[in-house]
């Protein structure tokens, strides 16, 4: 809770003891809110913000909770309703209506992105696209190595994930302006951060994109729109498509080589059929969430992962597992040889603008 009006904590003090049987913790100014929303893991069930009390970190704490992944996760606004965001609804400090509130889900059915090819682009051209930047640390010594860049699309009251729209927009033909619009904001963001948190970001490209020899030229014109240097950009090659012809893909990953840009060969699983793709230059692999879940309890999972490093390390490639979300993956990764690890437990996906905070965070929690 981030409020300051007496009668605004008062009344959620005792809604809060009266559903949950707990006290909520009170932050004394949005830095701290703003810490405790950004650190690795999810965000408290149920938050209440009173703007007056945000000041000017307003706009940040409601983008660093606008996200498809916290659906679990309730807002409400002690506000009048001229004070609310789109989509939220406002409460008044009264104990009965914050009872209610926190007994139940605030935000409305999302819209959904639109389906026409011109409204597509036209959400495209108008700013619709947003970015989430997820922390990749190297599980070693827990060093912020890489930001994984990725899309939303702004809808009310929440955004929305890439399974609801980028399908779309790559069957309306839109491939090539999504990742110029990906490439272009995350030049802009993450260069605005890298004199002070000097790390690249990586962001994801379809192989029909990959194999085009224009690439790295429209790749230096979005990095010239930020302060971003070339070797900070690396892409991960999505597995919409199959690699139908190795020997284009190599000259491909070459080129990419030759301007900077690593290429990560992205979501690996048992079954894909991807494994030999090893062979080829990429920077490293990543594993896919739902065989890195798996290993803890799974010996198979386990078996892969065990394939895939000793394969990667015999290419010098590097190994990235992704949807870390607990102690023990974590632990599973390093008893395995993984290299690098991304996931909720790590840093929850975060506007550029929450990342310095995130890093405090991440520095400051125990090790195991």
């Amino acid at each position: 809770m981030l409020a300051r009006n007496p009668h605004v904590v008062s009344a959620a003090s005792a809604a809060a003891r009266h559903v949950s049987g707990l006290e909520p913790r009170l932050f004394a100014n949005p830095r701290e809110a703003l810490a405790a929303l950004s650190r690795p893991g999810l965000p408290p069930l149920r938050i209440m913000l009173e703007p007056a009390a945000a000041g000017a970190s307003w706009a940040e704490l409601l983008a660093t909770l606008d996200d498809p992944g916290l659906t679990a996760a309730v807002l409400f606004v002690a506000a009048s309703a001229d004070q609310a965001p789109e989509g939220i609804a406002a409460l008044s400090p009264e104990t009965g209506e914050l009872v209610a509130a926190l007994g139940a889900g605030m935000r409305d059915r999302p819209q959904l992105p639109p389906r026409s090819a011109a409204a597509l682009a036209a959400g495209l051209d108008r700013g619709a696209l947003m970015l989430r930047y997820q922390p990749v640390v190297r599980i070693r010594d827990r060093k912020l190595v890489m930001l994984e860049a990725l899309s939303r699309w702004r809808g009310t009251p929440v955004a929305h994930g890439p399974d609801s729209f980028i399908p779309a927009l790559e069957r309306a033909g839109l491939g090539r302006p999504l990742a110029v619009a990906v490439v272009t904001r995350a030049a802009q963001d993450i260069g605005a951060l890298y004199a002070t948190l000097p790390v690249g970001v990586s962001a994801n490209i379809p192989l029909d994109q990959m194999l085009l020899p224009d690439l790295p030229s429209w790749l230096a014109r979005a990095l010239r729109t930020g302060a971003l240097p070339p070797r900070a950009l690396s892409l991960e090659l999505t597995e919409t498509a199959p690699v139908r012809d190795r020997s284009t893909l190599a000259r491909a990953l070459a080129r990419m080589a030759a301007t900077g840009h690593g290429v990560w060969l992205d979501d690996l699983k048992p079954g894909d059929g991807r494994m030999a793709l090893l062979d080829l230059p990429f920077a490293g692999v990543k594993l896919d969430k739902s065989v890195v879940g798996e290993a803890p309890d799974s010996a198979a999972a386990r078996r892969f992962i065990f394939q895939v490093v000793a394969r990667a390390e015999r290419h010098g490639r590097i190994v990235t597992a992704e949807g870390v979300a607990s102690s023990a993956i974590w632990r599973q990764m390093a008893q395995l040889g993984v290299h690098r690890a991304q996931g909720f437990w790590v840093g929850r996906p975060l506007p550029w603008r929450a990342l310095r905070s995130w890093a405090r965070s991440w520095a400051a929690a125990p090790r195991l």
